[in-house]
């Protein structure tokens, strides 16, 4: 029954994701195909028209980030919380397990959208350029290899600081919405207005929590001056997230399996 939840979930928020993907895609070509179409036409009247065609573009990846991030911030409140919550309740599964693969494909697919914008871009530079795709991962691996050297951190610690970060980033987002949906159901009128008063409240903490968390790195780097500097960044950056990232699931998970209050 779990997996056929996590297939009816993948297949349920793809109908709206992955046409927002294909915007991404079409504006990609565009952008493509109007390069390659310049090369043979008068360049002071094509130039305007590519300039316009740049900015869609640019338009268009922040729309489709933007988008699937409150699509999927959407359907999460609507599947668990709306009248959609109650039926999404009645199925012979754990609450938790319900909570889990929705945090998982909303998770996938935000991160699968941060991959295309990021793909989108590259081969975009690659048609522009004519470069190939291994010469980026050669120009990309030189450029991590000096900044390994700067900051004295391994290429392969770096690295998995980067997907991490990555990783934690989307997490965190995504869990700051829930939790923040989560808590407005804790109250029986205004239910929306108290979810975004939550989340206005959990940001602020966040943030004075997060400068505290800098200044005890700074604090801790040069009473041991013994480990590189960006190493503490690295190791306080992680932990920081990581904890924020627990803590708001921890806040859905104990409201949807404890305090459940549906429309």
């Amino acid at each position: 029954m779990l997996g056929k939840l996590f297939r009816q979930e993948v297949k349920s928020q793809g109908k709206t994701i992955t046409g927002m993907y294909g915007v991404l895609a079409a504006a990609t070509l565009l952008i493509i195909v109007l390069f390659q179409i310049g090369k043979f036409t008068d360049q002071r009247f094509f130039g305007t028209i590519f300039m316009m065609a740049c900015i869609f573009y640019v338009i268009s990846v922040i729309v489709v980030a933007v988008v699937n991030f409150i699509y999927l911030c959407f359907h999460f409140y609507k599947s668990m919380y709306s009248e959609q919550g109650y039926l999404t309740h009645t199925l012979p599964v754990k609450t938790t397990h319900i909570l889990n693969v929705k945090v998982a494909v909303s998770f996938g697919y935000l991160f699968l959208t941060a991959i295309l914008c990021l793909a989108s871009f590259f081969i975009i530079g690659m048609a522009m350029e004519g470069i190939s795709a291994g010469e980026i991962i050669a120009g990309i691996g030189k450029g991590i290899d000096e900044i390994s050297k700067e900051v004295q951190v391994p290429v392969f610690v770096l690295v998995m600081f980067f997907i991490l970060m990555a990783i934690l980033g989307c997490l965190n987002a995504l869990l700051m919405f829930f939790a923040c949906s989560s808590i407005g159901q804790l109250f029986h009128r205004s239910k929306g207005a108290c979810g975004i008063a939550a989340g206005i409240g959990l940001y602020y903490v966040s943030q004075i929590a997060s400068l505290a968390a800098v200044l005890i790195g700074v604090l801790l780097t040069e009473a041991i001056s013994a480990v590189p500097e960006f190493a503490w960044f690295m190791g306080g950056a992680c932990l920081v997230a990581l904890i924020w990232t627990v803590f708001y699931y921890m806040i859905c998970r104990v409201i949807v399996k404890k305090h459940l209050n549906l429309e």
